[in-house]
């Protein structure tokens, strides 16, 4: 088989470019059957991804994601390639690629939350019009959780048996175990100015992460509770939401907080590992890969009580309504306090990560790629 992976994600940082960047190198490291095609749009990202499998070659596009292009010219760039299969890693397939094709579904948030970069009526009907073409042209559909599969269900009636759900897995290098530097981790917590015990957030700032909840109820663990610590915000600060930075600033205790923008991922082990909490207060999520990242590091998670992040999280993590602030201040504020409590979860956390492997995932996604063929 000859398969083609749209790659054109890679290296910006996202959950899509991390999702497809750990699927291609396990894939690489259990198949040296198949052929691979590995599309790139960025020359440089294509350099510096290592694949040491020979059977995976390396191919630039010129067709940007989520782009016009995308839709004409790519359907030529692939033709061109004799692909048997291509895997497109989100919902953004060429509507009129007439050749076979995976697509992975991690979410369908924009249903939900339009967002405001494709703020215009017509922006938002194209992407109903491509998600609804790529669910149904498709000849299988990865889903990553439970929750999303029953989205599609729900939205596109999709038959149960066209899905595959394939859990997403957690990288090496933010597990426990990993080699901890203590020079390292003061050299970090240096860098950002952290001072004091953190609570850590790690995501993008768009309006259903919930950030400016997050940041009132970080006001009352100061006030109420009289915690001196910090609150950490790492992830890309979305120019489109300059709202959600105004509120988020407005906090009381604005000098305790800590932007950090995006963090390389050698800087994000260290802040899993030192933060006193993990708190992630989405009100819609995909998957949660954050949240068992932090689980992995041994940090305890306190969530927002979600079905999917209950479905991914199970019964390690503290839940909170998010948009109860004061109760959500009260579960932190528990964890922060009570040893045993905080202990245990951090047991249930790294056990329960024990349930994402990348290898896993690329043996399903092998095996998906094998039926469709």
């Amino acid at each position: 088989m000859r398969i083609g992976i749209d790659m054109r994600m890679a290296g910006t940082g996202e959950g899509i470019a991390r999702y497809i960047e750990e699927l291609v190198c396990h894939l690489a490291e259990i198949d040296r059957e198949n052929e691979y095609v590995l599309l790139f749009q960025d020359a440089d990202v294509s350099t510096k991804f290592k694949i040491q499998n020979p059977k995976f070659r390396k191919q630039i596009v010129y067709s940007k994601y989520y782009s016009f292009a995308e839709q004409a010219m790519l359907i030529w760039e692939l033709w061109r390639l004799k692909l048997d299969l291509v895997h497109f890693p989100s919902f953004n397939a060429p509507v009129f690629y007439p050749g076979r094709f995976v697509v992975t579904i991690h979410d369908i948030i924009h249903h939900h939350f339009p967002g405001k970069k494709k703020s215009h009526l017509f922006h938002r009907l194209a992407y109903r019009f491509v998600i609804k073409m790529a669910i149904k042209r498709s000849k299988k559909i990865i889903a990553v959780s439970e929750n999303t599969k029953n989205e599609l269900v729900r939205h596109y009636s999709v038959p149960d048996n066209k899905i595959s759900l394939i859990y997403e897995g957690v990288r090496d290098s933010f597990f426990q175990t990993a080699a901890a530097d203590q020079s390292t981790d003061d050299v970090v917590r240096k860098k950002f100015d952290i001072t004091k015990p953190y609570l850590l957030f790690v995501g993008v700032w768009r309006k259903y992460k919930n950030l400016p909840f997050l940041a009132r109820v970080f006001d009352i663990l100061k006030e109420r509770y009289g915690r001196d610590c910090q609150l950490v915000l790492a992830g890309k600060i979305d120019p489109f939401y300059p709202e959600i930075r105004r509120e988020v600033f407005a906090s009381k205790h604005a000098a305790d907080l800590r932007a950090l923008g995006y963090v390389s991922d050698l800087d994000l082990q260290v802040l899993y590992r030192g933060a006193s909490a993990f708190v992630l207060p989405s009100l819609i999520e995909g998957f949660g890969l954050i949240g068992i990242e932090a689980q992995a590091a041994g940090t305890v998670v306190i969530a927002s009580d979600i079905p999917v992040l209950r479905e991914i999280l199970g019964d390690a993590a503290a839940y909170f309504d998010p948009k109860d602030e004061l109760g959500a201040a009260e579960k932190i504020n528990r964890v922060l306090t009570d040893a045993a409590h905080r202990e245990a979860l951090s047991d249930k956390g790294l056990a329960n990560v024990k349930r994402f492997d990348w290898n896993e995932a690329a043996r399903q996604t092998l095996m998906v790629y094998k039926n469709v063929l």
